[in-house]
């Protein structure tokens, strides 16, 4: 179906007397028109954000739950209340719903990279030397000022080419080190050897790269690793860091910890059994390997006895169908109480960063 069929299907849902009706059209709705939209919405800025094509789906399953709940919520309220404001551009809302769905799941589980995106923001809307050009999502495009706007034909032709960093770091001074550069130099000498405009969010990737500027990396340790040459240490966070940011890091899992044990148990055990790395494995074990809970006191927090959960130990992260069967709930109550964790953990660990930069301060 196209815009027509879409059109008329929001109308009788919205209109229609009948629940069960109702229902069968929401489902089409959901099915037929929002998922397509959402899940190349998703695909696309998660492999434009971190420049590659492994997607953790779980982070795609959840912002696909966030973006349909939000959707359901806002449909029946129009369903049960005529007289509120309608949507007028379906299609359009479904996207912008998304891509604040997916600049949140970044902002929370990559505050590095946000960070540093928000630096890029500041540096190109506040310095002559550089410009931003919006598109129609409210995504934008950097460049230099001297540059035109670019045409969304240009824009198509030229995204996601891929760069040869090497290239570049041949084009600087020979005593130029990226990692060590004052990032409007940086940013400056990127976009003129570049010499076009290019997503900035490709570019925080990019600028990331060049920079040294990663999340704390979260590992999985299986055994086969060192069959391959590699020890338990080459999975630890890069000891490149120098001992303060190490310090810094540890400090923050010991605050992510404390945060994670005042949550529900529910929470606690959808969040915990499936939490994973950037590789889709198992992350929880981060915390037993800095020493800041045992395998014991992990048990006790989601409540669970030792002996059962030190015989799922190796088989985490565990699927949401397997925790659902645990709790005696849904796969999507298992994916909506995770959310909620993610979204209570994001809040607090904000306001105790705010906390401690007020008595630094």
């Amino acid at each position: 179906m196209g815009e027509e069929g879409q059109d008329a299907l929001l109308k009788r849902f919205l209109t229609e007397l009948d629940p069960i009706a109702a229902q069968a059209c929401l489902e089409r709705l959901l099915n037929e028109h929002v998922a397509p939209i959402v899940s190349s919405i998703t695909r696309y800025k998660l492999r434009s954000a971190f420049a590659t094509d492994s997607v953790e789906k779980q982070d795609e399953e959840d912002i696909r739950s966030e973006v349909v709940l939000q959707l359901i919520t806002r449909l029946n309220e129009l369903r049960s209340t005529p007289t509120l404001p309608g949507i007028e551009d379906f299609r359009g809302y479904v996207a912008t719903a998304t891509y604040n769905a997916c600049h949140k799941s970044i902002r929370t589980r990559h505050p590095a990279r946000w960070r540093l995106k928000n630096r890029l923001r500041y540096l190109m809307n506040h310095s002559s030397e550089f410009a931003l050009w919006p598109d129609e999502h409210g995504e934008y495009l950097c460049g230099l000022s001297s540059w035109k706007y670019p045409s969304k034909a240009r824009i198509a032709s030229e995204a996601r080419r891929d760069l040869n960093f090497e290239e570049f770091q041949k084009s600087l001074p020979s005593n130029e080190n990226p990692a060590r550069m004052k990032l409007a130099d940086l940013v400056h000498a990127f976009l003129k050897w570049r010499g076009q405009p290019i997503e900035i969010d490709e570019f925080v990737t990019i600028a990331a790269e060049l920079q040294g500027i990663r999340e704390l990396r979260q590992a999985f340790y299986t055994g086969e690793e060192e069959a391959e040459g590699n020890t338990v240490c080459d999975l630890l966070p890069d000891s490149r860091v120098d001992v303060l940011t190490q310090m810094e890091q540890r400090a923050h899992l010991e605050c992510l910890w404390m945060e994670i044990c005042q949550l529900p148990q529910r929470q606690r055990v959808a969040l915990l059994l499936n939490l994973r790395d950037a590789r889709s494995q198992d992350a929880l074990v981060l915390f037993t390997m800095t020493g800041i809970a045992s395998l014991h006191r992990i048990a006790e927090v989601i409540e669970w006895p030792a002996e059962e959960f030190a015989a799922i130990w190796n088989k985490l992260p565990l699927e949401d169908a397997v925790i659902a069967a645990n709790l005696g709930v849904t796969r999507q109550q298992v994916i909506n109480l995770r959310k909620s964790a993610r979204e209570r953990l994001a809040r607090r660990m904000v306001a105790g960063q705010t906390r401690a930069s007020g008595h630094s301060e």
